[in-house]
């Protein structure tokens, strides 16, 4: 398996940030992660600089918009300015409009970490600030939460905040980063490499899966059409309602067409020609035979009932009929 790339990208003058970016790198390192630090383009002057007192510059590459695509995640190194970047970072960050139209960091995986003056100086809210960076691009913010126990001393002065690693620099820049603070940036790195970890091993399974050849998957997404022939030969079976809705138009049948208005209009008390309805256990009769005058007899109802029936008119079954009555509920 290829390892993910991550790219820490910092902004420093006195180098407190650069020193916790290498621990955050032997974190990354110490879980197979590939890791290249970059710093961002100084806008100060150097005639300015010199003033600061600042030292030299670290040696390492500077890094331009465009190679941010190149990483698989990127953590940013920030130095609060009154609660905000620094320009310098802004800079950068205010560059990626063609990568924000390509969707070129959306998916990403980032994090940050701070350096302040003072315990309250802004590193949450600079945090916050590069939230809405990220949240334009489409990127995932991955917060360190509290996840290194010294992050909850209160006996000493500890940078940092469940957004990330940090220290605190005093405001001539004179305090360097405490042990436990070093500790904590190496604690990030670890943590997001064991994310990227495991969200690369899941993408590796899932493009290396045969999920895709299941006939069903396919047919959803459209590959495969429903009424595709089986491997038979044959089509699929289409299955017909065990019992459909009654039509409207009368049926011939045997008895004619006066029987049938008579089964629609009284259905449950239809007899079919075809079914016995003789109950069970009754004795069989020898059957009697038909006299001249009974056969008249027969003849005249069967006349009247078919003229009486004829006459009435057809009722036709509302959108109703299902839930009662139809004599009561039209």
């Amino acid at each position: 398996m290829v390892q993910p790339r991550v790219y820490i990208v910092i902004y420093t003058l006195y180098h407190h940030i650069y020193k916790l970016s290498l621990r955050v790198r032997d974190g990354l390192e110490a879980k197979g992660v590939r890791v290249e630090i970059f710093q961002v383009r100084e806008t100060l002057e150097d005639s300015v600089l010199e003033k600061m007192h600042t030292p030299a510059k670290p040696d390492i590459p500077i890094i331009e918009p465009a190679q941010l695509a190149e990483a698989d995640g990127i953590i940013f190194g920030i130095p609060t300015r009154f609660g905000i970047f620094p320009a310098q970072m802004k800079t950068l960050l205010d560059a990626t409009g063609q990568l924000w139209a390509k969707g070129s960091l959306s998916g990403k995986f980032v994090a940050t970490f701070f350096s302040t003056a003072s315990q309250h100086g802004g590193q949450e809210t600079t945090a916050l600030n590069a939230v809405t960076y990220f949240a334009h691009h489409g990127m995932i913010y991955v917060p360190f939460g509290y996840a290194n126990a010294g992050m909850s001393n209160v006996d000493d002065v500890i940078g940092g905040s469940a957004y990330g690693a940090g220290t605190v620099t005093n405001g001539d820049g004179s305090r360097q980063p405490s042990q436990v603070e070093l500790d904590i940036a190496r604690d990030q790195g670890e943590n997001f490499a064991v994310l990227l970890n495991t969200y690369f091993r899941g993408k590796n399974i899932v493009n290396n899966t045969g999920a895709d050849t299941d006939a069903s998957t396919r047919s959803i997404r459209g590959e495969t059409p429903l009424n595709q022939t089986t491997a038979t030969g044959g089509e699929s079976e289409v299955l017909q309602p065990l019992n459909p809705e009654p039509v409207d138009a009368p049926l011939t049948t045997a008895e004619g067409p006066a029987a049938e208005t008579v089964a629609q209009e009284h259905p449950a008390t239809a007899i079919s020609p075809n079914i016995d309805t003789q109950p069970a256990g009754a004795t069989t009769e020898a059957p009697v035979q038909p006299s001249e005058t009974t056969d008249q007899q027969n003849a005249t109802t069967t006349a009247a009932t078919t003229a009486a029936v004829t006459d009435k008119p057809k009722r036709r079954r509302r959108f109703w009929f299902c839930c009662g009555n139809p004599q009561q509920l039209e």
